[in-house]
């Protein structure tokens, strides 16, 4: 499949090709029409290449993907606490099959992540009202919101989800939810252990990910695997110490004075900033299972 995707630079090449011969469901995904339609049909054959190796992996016997998009989860705790940068480390491609969603991680640039995950059809108890966005309310009262998401494309996956939701109502709702997958098998992994049951990959741990981030802000992020945004968390860190601390430190030596105004700074900063960053570190931490290795 991977060859027959890199073979075409035209969307419209592959709708013709018999759904026999592929997992793909082309005339379901390639759908847009009007303004912009070619420019959105060609990122998302660019996404569907980057991706198709680890769907080719995720997929069962049978199962079909029927439309392919991409997106934020988006999270209000997220965006107050990260600012543009939850923009960043939560860039989702969205895998709409027969059977379930696949939630994997993505960059900017579309390239695939470490973070892997499904949402079953039947965990889906309504879609929400919200303009922009992709709103999923759940049987087990968690909400999923996806921002982002192309415009063409919203109305197509309300369509897609809504027909689905209609045809599980006979079943019986799952109260998973969204639910993590080994980045490496593709297995479903519960809570959050130390290594994958079926193909034992280890796994990075959340909880240390906070604490190496409350010892210097950043270094959590640097061991889940977001550099940039760890190194940009360490290098404020250290503008905020040398800032503060450091001048008062001099100070309070220079002059031979009390060191409690020096012990009551030093404290502060890293109550709000140290505790703060582990806090959030451990949340990022705790999105998804990160492959050790």
């Amino acid at each position: 499949m991977e060859a027959i995707l890199n073979s075409v630079s035209d969307p419209r090449d592959l709708i013709d090709r018999p759904d026999s011969s592929t997992p793909y469901r082309f005339n379901r995904i390639f759908h847009s029409e009007g303004f912009g339609a070619k420019r959105l049909e060609k990122k998302r054959l660019k996404l569907m290449k980057e991706v198709d190796p680890q769907i080719q992996r995720l997929l069962v016997d049978g199962e079909r993907v029927q439309f392919v998009s991409w997106g934020i989860d988006f999270s209000i705790v997220d965006y107050c606490f990260m600012g543009a940068w939850s923009f960043v480390v939560n860039q989702r491609a969205l895998i709409f099959t027969d059977r379930r969603i696949l939630i994997i991680q993505i960059n900017s640039r579309r390239k695939m992540l470490d973070l892997k995950a499904q949402l079953r059809y039947e965990a889906i108890e309504k879609l929400g009202r919200q303009w922009g966005v992709v709103a999923v309310m759940l049987h087990n009262k968690k909400k999923l919101t996806i921002t982002g998401v192309p415009r063409k494309d919203r109305k197509a996956i309300r369509t897609l989800i809504e027909g689905k939701i209609q045809a599980s109502r006979t079943a019986t709702p799952l109260m998973a939810g969204v639910e993590n997958l080994c980045p490496r098998c593709g297995h479903r992994v519960r809570v959050f252990p130390e290594r994958c049951k079926q193909c034992t990959q280890s796994f990075k741990s959340g909880s240390r990910a906070g604490w190496l981030s409350l010892i210097f802000p950043g270094l959590g992020g640097i061991y889940l695997g977001h550099r940039w945004l760890g190194v940009a968390e360490l290098f404020t860190a250290l503008l905020i110490w040398g800032a503060f601390v450091i001048p008062l430190g001099a100070d309070v030596i220079s002059k031979d004075d009390s060191w409690t105004e020096l012990a009551g700074v030093a404290g502060l900063i890293f109550l709000f900033v140290h505790g703060a960053n582990c806090w959030i570190t451990r949340r990022v931490g705790y999105k998804g299972i990160y492959p050790a290795n």
